[in-house]
């Protein structure tokens, strides 16, 4: 069973607004994974408060997490299967690009600049995290690196308002 995970529980502080709500959205992007043929979906959506903004099956970070990487580590223990990440501000990405993600077998695609970015890691049930990662990079550092080519341009996030994001 393959699983889309919507990282949706950042603070946007560079942004300015909550990216989980920007261009459609969170709910943009559990259409997209639908439609992608996963079976199951799940917004991440950080403090337990936020938790009513997001339709469908949504977990709040377990109260000892204390990081990204914490969440991340937690998330794998608890989920079975493949496991797709989808970051909130993954604005570029559609139907071909996560299709793409998904019969990849597993892997860290690339960004239109040939940077890692292993917030949208597609991660085969036999994966596990790099344990006592420095960072978020050094996580999933085992796993492969995907150049998709030209569907590399929808492997990008935005953290600032001056991004162009369509």
């Amino acid at each position: 069973m393959a699983t889309a995970l919507i990282l949706a529980g950042g603070k946007s502080e560079r942004m300015g607004e909550d990216k989980a709500l920007m261009a459609g959205g969170v709910t943009r992007l559990q259409q997209l994974a639908k439609n992608a043929g996963f079976e199951r979906i799940v917004t991440l959506c950080g403090a337990e408060n936020r938790k009513a903004m997001f339709q469908g099956e949504v977990w709040p970070d377990p109260p000892l997490c204390t990081s990204l990487m914490d969440v991340l580590t937690w998330v794998f223990s608890e989920v079975d299967g493949d496991v797709q990440l989808i970051p909130c501000d993954a604005f570029m990405l559609q139907a071909e690009g996560l299709e793409a993600l998904l019969e990849s077998g597993g892997g860290v695609p690339l960004d239109p600049t040939g940077h890692r970015q292993p917030l949208l890691s597609s991660c085969p049930q036999t994966w596990s995290p790099k344990p006592n990662s420095k960072s978020v990079l050094d996580m999933f550092s085992s796993l492969p690196t995907l150049d998709l080519g030209p569907l590399g341009e929808q492997m990008q996030n935005f953290n600032r308002p001056d991004s162009n994001f369509g």
